[in-house]
């Protein structure tokens, strides 16, 4: 496998656990941009070979599959999407009681 596959491979498996697709492109171009710098930092200063630069930069940047979930997590918190919950049926609750009082007065 070329070392260009293998990062597309990386990023597949980081991106396949982010959810929202502006999200996800946008991790994917961070996400190559800092693999591409630390691979030319591998190759210009330490003068490791493309191979050796690649498979060191993507060890460095850990499990894919853990950083595919801290990133989700990182946007979406449960305890965020819960809070945001509660508020849209607290507003749907006053909502609908001024619905229904305005109703009552006015009919």
């Amino acid at each position: 496998m070329s070392p260009d596959e293998r990062i597309a491979r990386y990023l597949n498996q980081v991106c396949r656990h982010l959810f929202w697709p502006p999200y996800r492109a946008r991790i994917r171009r961070e996400l190559t941009d800092h693999i591409l710098s630390h691979v030319e930092y591998l190759e210009q200063d330490r003068g490791d070979t493309h191979e050796q630069a690649v498979s060191t930069a993507l060890r460095s940047m850990g499990n894919p599959d853990e950083l595919g979930e801290q990133l989700r997590y990182a946007r979406f918190p449960v305890s965020y999407l819960f809070c945001l919950f509660l508020t849209f049926l607290i507003w749907a609750a006053i909502a609908g009681c001024l619905t229904y009082l305005l109703s009552y007065f006015l009919f």
